[in-house]
C-alpha cells in the first residue's frame, strides 16, 4: 500500500504531483486516520487537519497506527500539533513549525489555523496563518523593510484577531504609516514566508526517503490502553474493507450459505456476537491476547507475515481481524462470567440438535468403569493425547486458562477428567491397537 498523505492548504497541486508514489486525501477529521490504518501503508503523514466545526483527529488514532507497525510523519499543521504532542510516543515530527511547538515556543492552535475554500478552488486561502505572517515579518525585519519594533507591533495585532480575519491587506492597515505600508506592501508581492509549505515539502521528502530506504516502523514502548470510547467509536465500525460494506464478493458468499443451508446458523451465531457486544463495551486485554494466540496457534500462522496473508485471503486485512478476535474475546469473557447460567441452555440445545443421548450414554458408560491404571499418567502425557489424539490440535500454552474457559474452577479438575477418560479408552482399546503401555502413547 502506498504512504498516505493527508493535505490540504499548506500545499499546492503542483507540489504534490510529482509524488505519484503516494495516496493524498484531503485533510484528515476524526476517524479518518484510523481508517487509513486499516490500509496498512508503510507510512502516513498529516499535514492538514479539521478543527473547528468537525472532530479533529484524535491522538489515539495514532497511537492506534503506531502499534500496528505504521511509520507517521507530521508537520505544518495539524500535523505538527500532534507531532509536538506525541512525538515522545514515536510520532515523527518535521519541520520549523513542529520544533516550535515542541520547544514550546508557541502553544496556541490558532497559529496555524486557517480558512479556506473547498477542495475544488484547491483550498483557497481565505485568511493568513499566524506562523506564515510571524515568519514573513522576521524575514521583513531581517530584511531592513521594517524595524523590529513595528514586526512586533504588527504580529500582536494579527495574533489578537480571530484566526478566520487575519489577512495580509489587515496587517498592511495596521502599519500607521503610508510610506512603510507601501514599501511592504511592494516587498511582500516576492517576499512572503509560506513556512506551512515549506514544512509540508519537508515532510514528502523525508517520507519518500524513509520508504525508499526500506526503514521499518519499530515496536511501540507504550501499552495501548483499550477504552470504551474507543471500542464504541462509531467510525471503528464504519462500512468499508473490513466493515459492513456489502460487496459483489460479499453478496455472493452469503447466497452459497443460503444454497448450502448454512445461513440461519450462521446468522444466530452473528447475533451472539452482535448482543455480546452491546453488553461487554470493551474486551479485556488479556482476553484479546489469548483470543488472538489461539487464532494464531490453531492455524499455525507463526509470523505477522502469515497473518497479513490469511487476512488476504478470507477478503479481509488486519483491522478487519482484529474486530473478529475483539468480538471473540467478548464472547468467551461473558461466557466465562455466565458459565452457571448457560449450563441448561447448553443441555437443551444438545436436545434440539437430538444430540443429548449420544453425550449421555458415553458419559454414564464412563462412569460406570472408575480409572484402573497401575500408575498415575503424567500430566504432560495427558495432555499431549487429549489435544493431539482427541481434538488433533496443539497443545495450549496456558492449560490452566483452558481450564477454565471450559468451565472448571481450576486446572486440577481438569486433569482428574483427563485421566479418568485415558483410562476408559485404556480399558476398551484392543491390545494390538491401543497404548503401547499404560503410561505411554500409540
Amino acid at each position: 500500500m502506498n504512504p498516505i498523505v493527508f493535505c490540504g492548504p499548506s500545499l499546492r497541486v503542483q507540489d504534490i504531483a510529482s509524488h505519484d508514489g503516494f495516496e493524498f486525501r484531503p485533510p484528515v477529521r476524526q476517524g479518518d486516520l484510523y481508517a487509513a490504518t486499516r490500509d496498512s501503508p508503510r507510512a502516513i503523514g498529516v499535514i492538514d487537519g479539521y478543527f473547528d466545526g468537525q472532530p479533529a483527529v484524535l491522538h489515539k488514532e495514532i497511537l492506534w497506527a503506531l502499534t500496528r507497525g505504521i511509520a507517521v510523519f507530521g508537520a505544518s499543521s495539524m500535523g505538527a500539533l500532534r507531532a509536538a504532542e506525541l512525538h515522545s510516543f514515536g510520532m515523527r515530527g518535521v519541520g520549523r513549525i513542529f520544533e516550535a511547538y515542541r520547544d514550546g515556543e508557541v502553544t496556541d492552535d490558532d497559529e496555524v489555523a486557517l480558512i479556506h475554500g473547498p477542495p475544488e478552488t484547491g483550498y483557497m486561502h481565505l485568511s493568513e496563518p499566524m506562523v506564515n505572517i510571524r515568519a514573513t515579518l522576521e524575514r521583513a525585519v531581517a530584511e531592513g523593510i521594517i524595524d523590529r519594533p513595528t514586526g512586533a507591533r504588527l504580529a500582536a495585532s494579527s495574533k489578537a484577531r480571530f484566526y478566520q480575519e487575519r489577512t495580509w491587506p489587515d496587517v498592511l492597515a495596521d502599519v500607521g504609516d503610508s510610506r512603510t505600508e507601501q514599501e511592504l506592501a511592494a516587498w511582500l508581492r516576492t517576499g512572503k514566508v509560506d513556512r506551512k509549505r515549506q514544512d509540508g515539502l519537508e515532510l514528502l521528502k523525508e517520507m519518500d526517503a524513509f520508504v525508499r530506504s526500506g526503514a521499518v516502523q519499530g515496536p511501540p514502548d507504550f501499552h495501548f490502553e483499550w477504552t470504551e470510547n474507543w471500542h464504541n467509536a462509531s467510525w471503528r465500525n464504519a462500512t468499508g474493507k473490513s466493515g459492513g460494506e456489502a460487496t459483489a464478493e460479499q453478496d455472493a458468499v452469503l447466497d452459497e450459505l443460503r444454497l448450502r443451508g448454512d445461513y440461519a446458523q450462521l446468522r444466530r451465531e452473528a447475533l451472539l456476537r452482535l448482543l455480546a457486544r452491546g453488553e461487554h463495551a470493551a474486551p479485556d486485554r488479556q482476553a484479546v491476547k489469548r483470543a488472538m494466540g489461539d487464532f494464531r496457534s490453531r492455524r499455525g500462522l507463526m509470523r505477522q507475515a502469515d497473518v497479513i496473508g490469511w487476512a488476504h485471503d478470507n477478503g479481509t486485512d488486519l483491522a478487519g481481524l482484529d474486530r473478529m478476535i475483539e468480538d471473540d474475546a467478548v464472547v468467551e469473557t461473558l461466557a466465562r462470567e455466565r458459565d452457571a447460567e448457560l449450563r441448561q441452555g447448553m443441555l437443551d440445545r444438545l436436545r434440539e440438535l437430538d444430540l443429548y443421548p449420544g453425550y449421555r450414554d458415553s458419559a454414564l458408560a464412563r462412569e460406570r468403569h472408575p480409572p484402573s491404571l497401575s500408575a498415575p499418567m503424567p500430566r504432560a502425557l495427558l495432555a499431549a493425547w487429549f489435544f493431539a489424539t482427541q481434538l488433533g490440535r496443539p497443545v495450549p500454552r496456558d492449560i490452566a486458562d483452558y481450564a477454565l474457559s471450559i468451565g472448571f474452577p481450576g486446572v486440577d479438575r481438569f486433569y482428574d477428567l483427563l485421566a479418568h477418560a485415558y483410562a476408559f479408552m485404556v480399558r476398551r482399546s484392543p491390545d494390538d491397537s491401543g497404548p503401547t503401555d499404560e503410561n505411554g502413547l500409540t
